[in-house]
C-alpha cells in the first residue's frame, strides 16, 4: 500500500483545523503528524511512549532534548527517545514540522505539559 500526500495539502488542512497539529498517518507501527507553533510560543511536550523524529520545514527555534538543546532551522532532523522530556522554544519565526512516532501502541500518548 502506498500513501501519498502533499505538503501544501497538508498545510491547508492545518489552517482549517485551526490547530497545532493534525495527523497525516496512521499506519499502526508508525505515525506521522504536521505540527506548527507560532513565534513567540513555546511548545514543552509530555514524554512520549515511542520514538519520535522531528523534520523542521520551515521556521526557526530552539529544540531542548532532555538536558540537550539547539538551534533548528529547515532541514534539520531532531530524534527525541520515548520517555524523554522535549519542547521548542525561543521560536524566532512560526515552527512548522513533521512529526514521526515510531512503535505507535498508544495514539493517545501525545499531549502537551500543562
Amino acid at each position: 500500500m502506498m500513501t501519498h500526500v502533499s505538503a501544501l495539502d497538508l498545510l491547508d488542512r492545518l489552517n482549517d483545523e485551526n490547530g497545532n497539529y493534525a495527523e497525516v498517518l496512521d499506519e499502526g507501527s508508525m505515525r506521522v503528524e504536521i505540527g506548527r507553533h507560532a513565534a513567540g510560543d513555546a511548545a514543552p511536550k509530555n514524554p512520549h511512549t515511542e520514538d519520535e523524529l522531528y523534520y523542521v520545514v520551515a521556521g526557526s527555534g530552539k529544540v531542548r532534548v532532555g538536558d540537550d538543546v539547539h538551534a533548528v532551522e529547515p532541514g534539520d532532523t531532531v530524534f527525541v527517545e520515548r520517555g524523554l522530556e522535549h519542547d521548542f522554544f525561543a521560536i524566532e519565526e512560526d515552527l512548522v514540522t513533521l512529526v514521526v512516532f515510531a512503535d505507535s501502541s498508544n495514539p493517545s500518548s501525545y499531549s502537551l505539559r500543562e
